[in-house]
């Protein structure tokens, strides 16, 4: 299969999970605005501008259909690990500085797309070798850069149904030397940040190839999964412009665009980083979310009407809003986290029991009741029954 093909098959692929679950994921963005960011307002403190900031991303609807879409759309899990990053948000990236890019990466001009429309970087791996651990902020300050420019993308020709939900990325290996790779600073990356931002990448071209990166390669991908096979592609020359076609390219990789350094980069153009000084952005209310999918209903629980939330314990254990649903947590004056650090299967099944008896308790306290009763009859009846047996043989005897 050529790569435009693979990339086609990934892309519909794509489309058609959005299609399927967009109305669950806004509903689980309501829970999340309306309930659980009161309840970590509450359990963390922060103040008016950090909630403000958080209400920003839980806002970025591609963002919480990613998330979702990792935790294969199950509402809890989905739900846990939205918070957790939430978290590690508050904890790592705010307040956020003055926004900053790294030079090593550039975006195309917003009129210039992939195939499927959707935008292009580039990575320059020889400006990675002066990047040092002192880095690391900036690192993950600019792929929140990154995502915060792709929810302010238009949809892909007006379609709501259809909107740009990643990136294509061409990584020059040119001057690439093994030897100055910081592989601690890549792992961080890999372990720390890019979870955070699941999704975003559609395919990976690797260009101005050498015999050894190839090589290197040809020994890592017996180790990857197919998912990861299907979205890097080391391509020729005349692959990459088949598939990018040249009025896609600058003239350094062989197109028709101005030179990379003429070409305008949207990223250094706009600002989409809040600032703490910057005012609230106006995010869609229940109602308007409401209106404009009228098939949706927003859940009304009593935690959506209280002003504050304390902890997120006052949700209830067993709440359908509360992301650790029936696993014991502990709080230890921070976030709240399970307990045991996973969650147990005794765990599970204890839940399932109460909850099992919550709901048939009328029923099995009523069958219980009529089984003692038949119990009590039975011993009763036997006992008369006894009674007369040995009253006759009384009278039997007597009368011989």
């Amino acid at each position: 299969m050529d790569i435009r093909a693979l990339l086609q098959a990934n892309c519909d692929k794509l489309l058609v999970q959005y299609r399927a679950n967009i109305d669950s994921v806004l509903l689980l963005q309501a829970t999340l605005i309306q309930d659980i960011l009161p309840s970590l307002q509450g359990e963390l403190r922060l103040d008016q501008a950090s909630t403000d900031w958080a209400r920003e991303w839980l806002s970025d609807t591609y963002t919480i259909f990613q998330l979702s879409r990792r935790n294969r759309f199950t509402r809890s899990f989905a739900m846990e690990a939205i918070r957790k990053t939430l978290v590690w948000r508050l904890s790592n990236m705010w307040p956020p500085p003055r926004p900053h890019s790294l030079s090593a990466v550039r975006c195309f001009p917003d009129d210039v797309r992939d195939p499927f429309g959707r935008p292009i970087l580039l990575l320059k791996c020889t400006t990675f070798e002066a990047i040092s651990e002192q880095s690391k902020p900036i690192i993950a300050q600019s792929i929140e850069r990154l995502r915060a420019y792709l929810h302010a993308l238009p949809t892909r020709d007006a379609n709501p149904q259809e909107p740009v939900l990643q990136f294509v990325v061409l990584l020059d290996l040119a001057g690439l030397s093994m030897q100055n790779i910081n592989i601690e600073l890549i792992t961080w990356t890999l372990r720390e940040v890019i979870p955070r931002f699941p999704g975003m990448l559609a395919a990976v071209f690797m260009i101005n190839y050498s015999w050894a990166h190839s090589g290197i390669w040809t020994i890592v991908k017996r180790i990857l999964p197919a998912a990861a096979l299907s979205r890097v592609f080391f391509p020729t020359q005349q692959e990459l412009l088949k598939y990018f076609t040249p009025s896609s390219l600058p003239e350094d990789y062989g197109g028709n665009l101005p030179c990379l350094a003429d070409l305008e980069d949207p990223l250094r153009v706009s600002e989409p980083v809040l600032s703490p000084q910057s005012p609230p952005i106006p995010l869609p209310t229940p109602t308007q979310v409401s209106e404009s999918h009228p098939n949706l209903r927003i859940p009304q629980s009593p935690a959506s009407r209280q002003s504050t939330v304390t902890s997120i314990i006052d949700i209830g254990a067993t709440s359908r809003l509360n992301p650790y649903f029936g696993y014991p947590v502990d709080l230890n004056g921070g976030p709240a986290a399970l307990r045991h650090g996973r969650r147990r299967k005794r765990d599970l099944v204890r839940t399932l029991a109460v909850l099992f008896w919550r709901r048939w308790r009328t029923r099995i306290t009523f069958l219980l009741g009529f089984l003692a009763l038949l119990f009590a009859a039975r011993l009763w009846i036997r006992k008369r029954l006894r009674l007369a047996a040995g009253t006759a043989v009384l009278k039997a005897v007597f009368r011989s």
